[in-house]
């Protein structure tokens, strides 16, 4: 076995630049065409979106035959992930994307009827043209016997390779889906974010209990008094109420942060109120469909607005839930939340952003679009923290080995903008602007009008963003004055 000897800090899986990385390790095995020995070479690395992986080549000497794959060995994503790429006619630089493919992962491509399901390949680290060339190899591999078997399945099978390759050289365009219920695929997007590649798409999904077990995690078993549950009702894909796209009454009440572990985690929250009363409601986990009860207790935040807490636990297949929705109607203004960081004090400050607030610091022109971090409860060092982890993940095909000096340097350079203002080596602005004023930064003093450095600013919403958001889609009776859809 070849290699480097372990220091007393061995990396394990190093970044995929290979910089600090122990090096290959070489075993010898057999090979399976000839039944020598031949090598394999094993890499333990560490590439973005996939997280830890070990990438192996086997060579045999005796028959030249080679053979690689790619093996996950970090952790299982906490959802499935469905991405879908569009590929026009003639865009080139679209089909040299990179691709991580893991072996749970099921990849379609409608326009052809072509699907390649999932666990009927290993995982594969390579780029849009070469899966669909790798693809029509390998449906050719066979055609001499087929010929001969079979002519008319033979001559459909040439006739459909034409066409993955007349759609890998960029002859026609056509579509790319890539669904893994591993969550540990995924597609090099054009530098930005998902959510603003005009050409993906991206759509997060909690995992059945059939796809739990296939991944291997646990899952409670079914106890006596689950034989007595009735047969779970059909839920439609687009109902509002029910499943896991349910918005309750409407899309504007939805949720506008979601907590990530015990509600009496969030110092936000456990400073202002204590629940006087929680009220149980019953209720269907959005995981198995099953009977869920769901907790809930109103509270008001200072100088923000009301909230409820709810959290929702599932007995049979342990899924948990907590959020934040909004209490009272919608705001009539949209509102900006400006701070100007220049202590200590102010990175520890609790922030409230919802999912549909944009992020922006003009000093080093930072935005972060609607919907493009999710919604989160965390401190302003926090969030400056969660958008840069976000940024490196995102444009790690852009600061690697294979990137372009010049797109290198520059990505490299907006990373450390960032670390310097985490640092505070200069002042600078966070402002949170929401259309639905559902997000919030805490005072440091009790009475607002002391704090200098805090301020908020209403503004109108504009036709467009109200359509976005479904507000326009509401009708005010106004001998009543309620509110009706």
């Amino acid at each position: 076995m070849d290699g480097k000897e372990a220091g007393d800090d061995p990396i394990v899986f190093a970044p995929i630049s290979g910089e600090d990385a122990e090096g290959p390790m070489k075993v010898e095995s057999l090979c399976v065409n000839c039944e020598e020995n031949g090598t394999t070479t094993m890499l333990f690395t560490s590439i973005p979106h996939f997280k830890e992986v070990i990438l192996m080549a086997f060579e045999c000497p005796h028959c030249g035959f080679r053979n690689n794959e790619i093996q996950s060995a970090g952790q299982i994503g906490e959802k499935g992930v469905r991405l879908t790429l569009k590929v026009d006619e003639g865009a080139l630089d679209v089909l040299s994307r990179q691709v991580v493919k893991a072996d749970s992962a099921t990849l379609r491509v409608p326009e052809l009827d072509f699907e390649i399901p999932a666990n009927t390949q290993k995982g594969q680290l390579s780029t849009v043209e070469g899966i669909l060339r790798q693809s029509a190899e390998n449906l050719m591999a066979l055609q001499e016997v087929r010929r001969h078997m079979d002519p008319e399945a033979a001559e459909k099978i040439e006739e459909f390779c034409s066409k993955l390759n007349r759609c890998a050289e960029g002859e026609m365009g056509f579509t790319v889906v890539l669904d893994d219920f591993s969550g540990n695929s995924f597609i090099e997007t054009d530098g930005s974010t998902v959510e603003n590649d005009p050409l993906m798409e991206v759509k997060r999904y909690e995992r059945t209990v059939e796809q739990c077990r296939a991944l291997g995690l646990a899952v409670k078993e079914e106890e006596e008094r689950i034989d007595t549950i009735e047969e779970e009702p059909e839920i439609r894909p687009d109902d509002p109420y029910h499943g896991v796209n349910a918005m309750g009454t409407g899309a504007t009440r939805r949720a506008f942060a979601k907590l990530e572990g015990d509600v009496s985690n969030s110092a936000l929250l456990s400073r202002y109120a204590a629940p006087e009363e929680v009220m149980v409601l019953p209720g269907v986990c959005l995981a198995c469909g099953r009977e869920a009860d769901t907790k809930m207790f109103p509270m008001t935040i200072p100088f923000f607005k009301e909230v409820i807490i709810m959290a929702n636990a599932c007995d049979f297949c342990g899924y948990k839930n907590s959020e934040v929705r909004p209490g009272g109607g919608v705001s009539e203004l949209g509102r900006s939340v400006i701070l100007k960081v220049e202590e200590p004090e102010d990175l520890r400050r609790d922030v409230i952003k919802s999912d549909s607030a944009s992020i922006i610091v003009p000093e080093i022109e930072l935005e972060v679009t609607t919907g493009s971090l999710g919604s989160l409860i965390t401190t302003v060092e926090g969030m400056v923290e969660r958008v840069k982890t976000e940024l490196e993940g995102l444009l790690s095909f852009k600061l690697g080995d294979s990137a372009e000096q010049t797109t290198r340097g520059t990505f490299a350079d907006f990373i450390k903008k960032i670390d310097q203002c985490v640092a505070l080596e200069f002042p600078w602005t966070l402002i949170l602007s929401d259309p639905l004023a559902n997000s919030f930064i805490a005072p440091i003093d009790e009475d607002f009008s002391l704090d200098e450095r805090l301020k908020f600013e209403d503004f109108e919403r504009s036709a467009e963003t109200e359509e976005d958001l479904g507000i326009t889609h509401l009708k005010v009776n106004q001998g009543v004055g309620e509110v009706v859809s």
